[in-house]
């Protein structure tokens, strides 16, 4: 095979392009810095009729693929488990890999990915794109400029409403064998990943899992409180089994607060700090002058064809990546610490014990931890 010119596009593979996400994965083909060169699937037949769409060879087996095209780009669209030995399969046939969210089912996984990444020198991105939206790029530099002040309290809530048609779609949906959890595995990622991404992992956590309305073996829903090593709080609820309510992403400092309802960014600020008023006010129940701030988003899609041109940039030039796997470690770690804590009815504190989760998930998915 010739070596690749600088100016060639990147030669990606897709493995699992059975899967309905393929659909967001599409618009990056039409990248110039994209040539799709081969695909596979567990599936032969949707795999073969996906390759036909494509027009590139469907090869059996993601290592025969891997063998037979060399690509610059593995892109990993499989179930949440077989996440973790494509992608080090991958690396260690020297490409780079983008894997879908979550990046693995247990963390111990998670960790011998990022090792195979570090030892063939080659990029594994997460797909997290909504790190790249507008309005988490706007909170991002509010809170890194400091212009909340000490950051008192983080609130999450997000329903994502299923149904029973949904988890019997797939046979490995709500099961911790086929998906490894449930609300925390599949809606929640992207959640507990922008909590991650602005204020890093917690130092504890208590958590209640519950299966309040579907007839599946996992959590349909999660509750729960979090203590950042500052003495940050937070809060948080996921759930699939409630419908009508707002997604809300609420952040409280001493100078103001942020917040997304419903998708509408909205800013309030506190001149002064409260935490200079509390110390020197002379007044028992001070006024307090709160201001409506605008907070426009910053530039940003927040979409799958973010992280391609990211990652393409990150091959390229050596551009940072929006979502590394290290840093997409941090959710991932969270979530199993929320799994461990409902079963073991305690707190947990981070970093994650991992011999103690990879030893209750073996115990949840029936003996096997792969």
């Amino acid at each position: 095979m010739t070596a690749r010119r600088l100016d060639d596009p990147l030669r990606h593979v897709i493995i699992g392009v059975g899967a309905g996400i393929l659909k967001w994965h599409r618009w990056a083909l039409d990248l110039d810095t994209t040539q799709l060169v081969g695909v596979t699937d567990v599936n032969q037949k949707l795999g073969e009729e996906r390759a036909a769409e494509l027009g590139v060879p469907f090869i059996a087996g993601h290592q025969a693929l891997l063998d037979a095209t060399r690509p610059d780009v593995a892109v990993v669209l499989t179930p949440h488990p077989y996440h973790a030995p494509i992608a080090i399969d991958a690396l260690n046939a020297h490409a780079h890999v983008l894997v879908e969210k979550p990046l693995a089912v247990r963390v111990s996984e998670a960790d011998a990915m990022v090792e195979a990444a570090e030892r063939n020198d080659r990029l594994l991105a997460v797909n997290y794109q909504q790190r790249a939206r507008g309005d988490i790029r706007a909170i991002k530099t509010l809170v890194d400029a400091g212009e909340l002040g000490t950051i008192q309290h983080i609130d999450m809530v997000a329903a994502w409403p299923r149904t029973k048609t949904y988890y019997a779609g797939g046979g490995w949906r709500g099961t911790w064998k086929g998906e490894g959890g449930g609300v925390l595995m599949n809606q929640a990622p992207h959640n507990l990943d922008l909590i991650c991404h602005l204020f890093g992992l917690p130092a504890r956590v208590f958590a209640w899992t519950r299966t309040i309305l579907h007839d599946i073996e996992t959590e349909d829903t999660v509750h729960a409180i979090c203590e950042w090593p500052n003495g940050t709080l937070g809060s948080l609820h996921i759930t699939t089994a409630e419908a009508g309510r707002p997604e809300r992403f609420e952040i409280v400092g001493t100078s103001g607060m942020v917040q997304i309802v419903d998708g509408k960014l909205s800013r309030r600020r506190l001149s002064p700090d409260f935490a200079e008023i509390a110390k020197t006010s002379k007044e028992a129940i001070p006024e307090l002058k709160a201001d409506d701030v605008d907070l426009v988003p910053l530039e940003g899609g927040g979409d799958h064809l973010d992280i391609y041109r990211n990652l393409h940039d990150a091959i390229l030039n050596g551009a940072p990546l929006i979502c590394d796997g290290v840093s997409a470690r941090q959710s991932l770690e969270l979530a199993n610490a929320l799994i461990l804590s409902s079963h073991v009815g305690r707190p947990v504190d981070l970093p994650l014990d991992r011999g103690e989760y990879d030893a209750l998930f073996s115990r949840l998915s029936g003996g096997s931890n792969a």
